[in-house]
C-alpha cells in the first residue's frame, strides 16, 4: 500500500501550492481574508487581556517557511509577529497567530526563556492549548475561516 505521493521535484510541487493559493484568492479575496486577521487579532488581543498589540507583519512569501522552518515567530526585541499566509488555509493562518500572540503575551510576563521554543516546553504547550481554544471559539462565529 502506497502512504505517500511524491510530487516529482521542489519546482512541481511549488507549482501545485500555487494552483491551491489562485483557488484559495479566488474564493476569499486578499483583502477579505486580511480584514478576518485583523478581527481575529482584535479577538486574540481581548481574550489575553493585552493592553498592546505587537506588529503583525503578514508574509505572502512560499519560500519563508522553509527558510524560518515554520509558519510563524515572535521576536520579542522588536515586538513583531511574522507569519507566513502564502499558500495556507486561514484557519491555520489564524492558529499560528493565536500561538504567536500567546509567546507575545508570555513574554509581557516574563515567562519566556532560552528554552521557551523546545517542543514539549510549558511555553510551548500552553501558546499551542490556548491557540486551539481561541480558533474553535472564533471559528463558531465565523466559520468563514473554515472555508
Amino acid at each position: 500500500m502506497k502512504v505517500f505521493h511524491t510530487y516529482g521535484s521542489k519546482e512541481r510541487l511549488f507549482e501545485m501550492m500555487g494552483r491551491v493559493s489562485n483557488l484559495n484568492e479566488q474564493l476569499l479575496p486578499r483583502e477579505k481574508k486580511e480584514g478576518v486577521i485583523k478581527d481575529f487579532v482584535g479577538y486574540v488581543v481581548k481574550r489575553l487581556e493585552l493592553d498592546d498589540v505587537p506588529s503583525v507583519a503578514l508574509s505572502y512569501d512560499e519560500k519563508e517557511a522553509g527558510a524560518m522552518k515554520s509558519f510563524g515567530s515572535f521576536a520579542p526585541d522588536k515586538k513583531e509577529l511574522r507569519v507566513v499566509v502564502a499558500n495556507r488555509n486561514l484557519a491555520d493562518i489564524l492558529r499560528t497567530i493565536a500561538h504567536e500572540l500567546i509567546h507575545y503575551k508570555q513574554n509581557k510576563d516574563g515567562k519566556l526563556n532560552p528554552d521557551s521554543g523546545k517542543t514539549g516546553s510549558e511555553q510551548e504547550n500552553e501558546a499551542n492549548a490556548l491557540a486551539g481554544v481561541f480558533m474553535r471559539d472564533f471559528g463558531k462565529a465565523n466559520p468563514i475561516i473554515f472555508e
